[in-house]
């Protein structure tokens, strides 16, 4: 006998795993931890050499195991999928966790939303040890999400819960790519027609250590980038709202490029990706929010942004003067850039002088 209520929808939890035994044990047990009622954890070893095959043994049939020659973590990613029961997939890289109610506040929006084909949630930083970072903002975005995914990715893969069925008929991870392919695959859906909805709750932990900062590197990223913005723009099909964003997608693509290589200490590259940046958006370079934006984006992750940008601020505003001064020293300067030297000068000064004291006033402060 049954007492007439549905059983629970499965849910299929992905993690990929290379060479990951030091932090795959956490995520395991972050997902084994679940309250929801119905979840499958499905672990693809991506040809790893250290003791993966001896650490996913001890938790025996709680979790399947699939295991491959190495061929990257999109393959790994579209084996988990091809082998995945659940009416709901959601994918965990082996160093992030999950909190225990996050699958089940998932589940429930889109057992009750069958319009709803994507549904992410919020989420926190923690450190190589597991300790979280004070809470940050993240965005709310809902419906037809195109227009803001198509200026850059709002949402981290691990936050994201997708029907499977949905997946099915769009394709998983594109392999070819290494390096922006979760917002290909979101692009992609967005395209599809999948509506999004959110869990406004940091339900997603995501971890901070040095090892992460060398998965991939600045110039793939770079590509990628704009040959995933190249194809969306070449749909004929695509939305009036949405080409109107071409320039300003283009200059975000090519401004965390700048900010990709600058970091990795490639002055000369991430040179002529600003350049690029301010390019496709002329105005922003004369604009001081705009250039506060740039010192945003380029503050160490983990912290409230202001607070980040306040405690980093002379390396942050030295990056900004080098960036603006090197772009206004450029040879053969086009002359909607060049006419507002003047003006972009005075904007570096001002982000300067307001993260300066602002600074000031914490230290007095505190």
């Amino acid at each position: 006998m049954t007492d007439g209520r549905a059983s629970p929808s499965l849910v299929s939890v992905v993690i990929p795993s290379f060479n990951g035994a030091r932090l795959l044990a956490e995520a395991v047990e972050s997902v084994l931890a679940q309250t929801h009622p119905a979840v499958e954890t499905i672990v693809v070893d991506d040809g790893s050499t250290d003791d993966t095959p001896a650490l996913v043994a001890r938790w025996g049939d709680r979790i399947r195991y699939l295991r491959q020659a190495n061929r990257g973590v999109c393959a790994a990613r579209n084996a988990g999928l091809a082998a995945a029961r659940g009416v709901y997939v959601t994918f965990l890289d082996h160093d992030d966790r999950f909190t225990p109610e996050k699958l089940a506040r998932q589940a429930a929006v889109l057992d009750a939303h069958p319009d709803a084909g994507v549904v992410y949630t919020g989420w926190r930083f923690i450190d190589a040890e597991g300790r979280p970072f004070p809470p940050v903002a993240w965005p709310r975005h809902e419906g037809d999400v195109l227009a803001e995914l198509v200026i850059a990715n709002f949402v981290f893969l691990g936050a994201v819960m997708v029907r499977r069925s949905l997946l099915a008929e769009t394709g998983g991870f594109d392999e070819a790519l290494r390096g922006a392919e979760d917002w290909e695959l979101w692009l992609r859906l967005a395209r599809h027609g999948a509506r999004w909805a959110c869990v406004d709750a940091p339900l997603f932990e995501y971890r901070l250590h040095d090892e992460q900062r060398h998965r991939r590197g600045a110039e793939r990223r770079a590509t990628n980038r704009i040959a995933v913005l190249r194809a969306v723009f070449a749909d004929p099909h695509l939305p009036a709202a949405v080409r109107a964003r071409e320039r300003e997608a283009y200059h975000h693509a090519h401004l965390r490029a700048a900010l990709d290589y600058w970091r990795a200490g490639e002055r000369r590259a991430a040179g002529e990706e600003f350049h690029a940046a301010v390019l496709a958006r002329p105005e922003i370079v004369s604009d001081a929010k705009a250039l506060l934006e740039v010192c945003r984006l380029l503050a160490p992750p983990g912290r409230p942004h202001l607070g980040a940008m306040v405690e980093a601020w002379r390396p942050l505003t030295r990056a900004l003067r080098v960036l603006v001064g090197d772009l206004l020293r450029r040879p053969g300067l086009e002359p909607e850039i060049a006419r507002r030297a003047w003006a972009a000068r005075l904007a570096v000064l001002r982000v300067t002088a307001r993260l300066a004291r602002k600074r000031v006033q914490a230290l007095v402060a505190g």
